[in-house]
């Protein structure tokens, strides 16, 4: 993976980490800390679908 995943991923895990610290144990309202896990959310996906585009260039780039 090149760094920029691996800061996006990382990143994503963090928003994901702080949410649960603000709506679990600090008991903020869900309506406050819903960008916090949209954020986690759409950064792990985006991961995945930015790893998953290099895949598929390194199969093609083998097939030829």
């Amino acid at each position: 993976m090149k760094l920029v995943d691996v800061l996006i991923f990382f990143g994503s895990i963090g928003f994901l980490v702080i949410w649960v610290d603000q709506f679990i144990y600090k008991d903020v309202p869900f309506s406050d800390t819903y960008f916090l896990l949209m954020l986690g959310i759409g950064g792990i996906l985006f991961a995945l679908y930015r790893r998953g585009m290099q895949k598929l260039k390194d199969n093609q780039g083998k097939k030829k």
